[in-house]
């Protein structure tokens, strides 16, 4: 019988191994981080120590995929508190008044008034009020009268003086043509035009600070053989310019 020749074992063909999948080792933390290193100092910095501690799988790989997309939304601002600037440059009181002759220009009295004469009593007792009257028969009649009373309640009396021209009593015959702001005027002015059976007349409050203008103005001409207004906006150029020269008197200590 012929011998057989035995292969070593170490000489045998064996069926290669299967290929094996080799997982990325994963660092895991000794310790747990300080606790400042929470603080909101920067996305990278709040997440590295979660992220090297996640443990190699497929769920510890989709926890960290979720937190490294939160690294894209900022970290919170904290709250604010909403700041109101209010106030700013204050006017002082006016204290002090002239007297009520001298409360329109020359010029204006000249443009308006011509060849007027004034009339103006002494102050209020405390001060607080002046009042000049002026009455002109050139070439027919105009008359202006105007008022500067200071008081702490003058945008009250400013509102009230308004309110009660626009309600006149029924038993008179007046009516309302024009009832306007005056813009520029002081802190807030209205300009009424009333007619008083035919005749009209302006009518003009001004408020600046502590002080309460007002004025009345009305004009008739005679170079017809009737009288007649003068024209409603000359007449209301007259009350405002008024108006400008005794606010133009007002002065602060």
């Amino acid at each position: 019988m012929a011998d057989i020749e035995e292969t070593p074992p170490s000489e045998q063909q064996r069926p290669a191994p299967a290929p094996t999948r080799v997982l990325p080792v994963q660092p895991v933390p000794a310790t747990l981080p300080d606790p400042a290193d929470l603080r909101p100092v920067g996305p990278a910095r709040r997440w590295t120590w979660l992220i090297a501690g996640l443990a190699a799988g497929a769920g510890a790989a989709a926890l960290a995929l979720s937190l490294v997309a939160n690294l894209a939304d900022p970290a919170p601002a904290p709250p604010t508190t909403a700041v109101t600037v209010t106030g700013g440059p204050t006017t002082e009181p006016y204290t002090t008044l002239v007297d009520g002759c001298a409360l329109l220009r020359p010029e204006t009295v000249e443009l308006y008034l011509k060849g007027a004469t004034c009339t103006a009593p002494k102050h209020g007792a405390d001060g607080t009020t002046s009042f000049g009257s002026w009455t002109s028969k050139d070439s027919g009649y105009a008359d202006a009268q105007v008022e500067v009373m200071l008081s702490p309640f003058a945008e009250s009396i400013y509102q009230e003086s308004l309110t009660s021209h626009r309600t006149p009593a029924s038993t008179t015959d007046a009516k309302i043509i024009v009832d306007r702001a005056v813009p520029g005027l002081g802190d807030k002015a209205t300009l009424f035009y009333t007619s008083y059976s035919g005749y009209g007349r302006v009518t003009l409050w001004a408020v600046r600070n502590n002080a309460l203008i007002s004025v009345e103005y009305a004009a008739i001409t005679s170079s017809g053989p009737t009288p007649e207004d003068v024209p409603r906006d000359v007449a209301e150029a007259a009350a405002i310019a008024c108006a400008k020269d005794a606010l133009g008197t007002l002065t602060t200590p």
